[in-house]
């Protein structure tokens, strides 16, 4: 809510939108957006000037391309969610020891830096290392998941366990099962590399099956893991400032009520106290100078005192006022 009340673009995000464009300051507002000025660039860029000339003149034109941008990029974050829950379900199937919470993924993601994280890295390697046991009881998780193809990828995979001959299960040319190191001495000198030993025929098919469902998963993270600060119009999407959330927590009602009491011109918008922000003027209200002769009085307060500094405020100004009519009809 404190977005709502804190950002007047905020009012795009009506469902639905009106068709007639809104006040004229919103889309002046909207061209000031840093993801607008980009959007602006781009089009310039792909030698679209028409569309990028409309944007700037014609409010009604942007009213629209606004309403488009805004369910766009709406589609594009419900998507990013959908990937952090994918991520966070693969790391829970594979028991990595590293894995993080999902409202870490989540906050990562927000922030643009889950997509060509280590994370994601360490979840795709350990997924290309699964036996096909393994591997066909991910794919059953992941069925209803917005992957795609992966109802095919699981028939194939099961068509290839029901024609392995051996006891043992599957194994890709990524499993650690096949690599070894092979020790050479060349010049008195130990030499190490990587050695793999040869696969058969169901295991190569198998590995070939492995690379595509690593193929489908590094595209559909890569698609979905959007930096959600690229988007157009993210700005009135998201935020991330804390101080709308702390004012509304943690209020401070008494800074605000000393403030109008010493400031009234600021709450009140009049045009008698112009001139007197600072100090005591007969045109402020009675309780605002009330308030400030209580400031600038001590530990103890003399009412006789008081009531005559308050006279003598009001009463000032109430006899230069006759005074200056004396003088006028003289």
């Amino acid at each position: 809510m404190t977005h709502l009340f804190a950002n007047p673009l905020s009012v795009f995000l009506m469902d639905p939108l009106p068709k007639e464009p809104l006040q004229e300051e919103l889309y002046e507002c909207v061209r000031s957006l840093p993801s607008f000025r980009q959007f602006a660039e781009d089009l310039l860029d792909q030698k679209d000037f028409d569309t990028a000339r409309r944007l700037l003149v014609d409010d009604s034109f942007l009213h629209k391309q606004v309403e488009r941008g805004i369910q766009k990029s709406k589609g594009a974050l419900q998507s990013l969610t959908v990937a952090v829950e994918l991520l966070a379900s693969l790391q829970k199937s594979l028991n990595i020891r590293s894995a993080e919470p999902w409202c870490n993924l989540y906050i990562k993601a927000m922030a643009g830096q889950l997509r060509d994280s280590a994370i994601v890295k360490d979840t795709l390697l350990a997924v290309r290392k699964l036996t096909s046991d393994t591997m066909a009881r991910l794919l059953d998780d992941l069925t209803n998941s917005p992957l795609p193809n992966i109802l095919t990828l699981l028939e194939d995979l099961r068509q290839l366990q029901s024609q392995n001959d051996g006891m043992e299960p599957l194994r890709s040319e990524h499993d650690t099962h096949y690599a070894g190191l092979r020790t050479t001495i060349v010049s008195h000198k130990v030499e190490l590399s990587k050695q793999s030993a040869s696969l058969s025929k169901q295991d190569l098919s198998y590995s070939e099956l492995v690379n595509r469902i690593d193929k489908s998963l590094v595209n559909y993270l890569q698609e979905a893991l959007v930096s959600p600060q690229e988007l157009f119009l993210h700005e009135i999407l998201i935020y991330d400032f804390k101080s709308p959330h702390r004012e509304v927590f943690a209020p401070k009602p008494r800074h605000a009520i000393e403030r109008a009491l010493s400031s009234p011109r600021d709450y009140l918008g009049c045009d008698c106290c112009k001139g007197t922000q600072h100090g005591l003027s007969a045109s402020h209200p009675a309780t605002s100078i009330l308030h400030q002769l209580f400031l600038e009085s001590g530990a103890i307060i003399n009412t006789s005192d008081l009531w005559s500094a308050f006279n003598t405020i009001v009463g000032s100004e109430d006899a230069e006022e006759k005074d200056a009519e004396q003088e006028r009809t003289l």
